[in-house]
């Protein structure tokens, strides 16, 4: 069952049910890839679209490394140009990718790295804001 676009569960999510969210972020991606896009415009469009999107899950969930993994995958594939039928070797590594611009990197956020923090930031607001009605 879902509401809001998530799975409703009482337990921690399975790969299975979080196919749904790399699946909806290669259907952006196959519609994108028909649009000639500079780099950077692929560049953009994963930083804000894609990760809004993740971002939205992320908040709700600790999501499974399969799942985070494969979404890496299909932005570092969109990103660098790939296609079914050839395969591109990208000009440098994911993690130099998602470095800040001031340190060589274009900015981009690591799928990994960010989840953890989205769930902590959940696990703070329950003894800092116990007015709050979600909190209560």
């Amino acid at each position: 069952m879902k509401y809001l676009g998530v799975p409703i569960t009482a337990s921690r999510l399975t790969k299975i049910k979080c196919r749904g969210l790399a699946d909806e972020i290669l259907a952006k991606v196959h519609l994108w890839a028909t649009k000639s896009l500079s780099f950077a415009g692929r560049a953009r469009l994963i930083s804000s679209v894609v990760f809004g999107m993740f971002n939205y899950w992320a908040s709700i969930f600790l999501l499974p490394d399969e799942v985070l993994g494969s979404i890496t995958k299909i932005c570092g594939n969109y990103l660098w140009g790939d296609t079914e039928d050839s395969r591109k070797i990208p000009h440098i590594s994911w993690q130099h990718t998602c470095l800040p611009k001031a340190q060589g990197g274009l900015g981009l956020k690591d799928f990994k790295m960010w989840n953890k923090p989205t769930i902590a930031k959940l696990v703070w607001e329950i003894p800092m804001k116990k007015d709050v009605l979600w909190v209560k």
